[in-house]
């Protein structure tokens, strides 16, 4: 379902808005295919509820570009590499179906992506672009979400995940086809969650603010506890109560203004 946007409180006919509010000028966003491209199994828990909400008359797809091989926490015991791997991938497919989204794309680039001392980051770099490609072609999105410049936590993987979405759309000319959209904490969020250290921008910075309902709230919540890998029982409850006691049921994202029209000054 299509979420109200407040622009600025002024009154303003639909065609002279920009392309970015969300996501249309008709109150509802139907029969659309999402793409949510980040980085690693368990990313998606950032915007869960948006997910859920726009599953409900669209087709939302998750990509995540590496395998989360190294996301090795003491709690899980569980060794970096292939059974880890195999693990977060399983886990990935239940917080998708708990989120009422098609399973996971994964490109299986190795997490860290050679910026971590393992690999080599030349090598994946390239590759990452060509398997993203791939993928974009083949989804056919109308909407693309990814991580702004904050990169959430300002993990190197987030920042260039999102940096390379929009490389590619622009070095292949796909913006007059597909919307790209950033998300973005704002300072009241990085706030509540102090354990994560998160980046934000400033409010004003952003133009998309998506509410949800909280049956959407209680599917993302649904979704967190899949990551069984990744968090104590303790850390899932505290996370969870924390949303539980906001009633803002808010997130907020970034449109990608691309303008075609050439100047020969600033």
């Amino acid at each position: 379902m299509r979420p109200e946007i407040e622009i600025m409180r002024y009154s303003i006919p639909c065609f002279l808005l920009l392309a970015g509010v969300l996501f249309s000028c008709n109150p509802e966003t139907r029969n659309k295919t999402i793409l949510v491209v980040f980085a690693h199994p368990d990313d998606e828990t950032t915007i869960g509820p948006v997910m859920n909400k726009y599953s409900e008359q669209n087709e939302v797809y998750l990509l995540l570009a590496t395998d989360g091989s190294f996301g090795v926490t003491e709690h899980a015991g569980i060794p970096a590499g292939d059974s880890l791997v195999e693990i977060r991938k399983k886990e990935t497919a239940c917080s998708c179906e708990a989120l009422g989204i098609h399973p996971p794309v994964f490109l299986d680039l190795q997490d860290g992506l050679g910026l971590n001392g393992h690999g080599n980051f030349y090598e994946m770099e390239p590759l990452l672009k060509e398997r993203l490609l791939e993928a974009i072609l083949e989804v056919k999105p109308d909407i693309i979400i990814t991580f702004g410049p904050g990169g959430d936590t300002g993990h190197p993987d987030h920042r260039l995940v999102g940096a390379i979405t929009t490389e590619i759309l622009l070095r292949e000319d796909l913006m007059d086809e597909m919307d790209l959209y950033y998300f973005s904490w704002t300072r009241h969020q990085a706030e509540k969650y102090k354990m994560w250290n998160l980046n934000y921008l400033d409010e004003g910075a952003m133009d998309i603010r998506v509410s949800y309902e909280q049956k959407h709230e209680d599917a993302a919540l649904a979704s967190i506890r899949c990551h069984r890998s990744q968090y104590t029982e303790e850390l899932m409850e505290e996370w969870i109560q924390l949303e539980l006691d906001d009633p803002s049921n808010i997130l907020y994202f970034r449109s990608f203004a691309h303008n075609r029209k050439i100047r020969d000054h600033f």
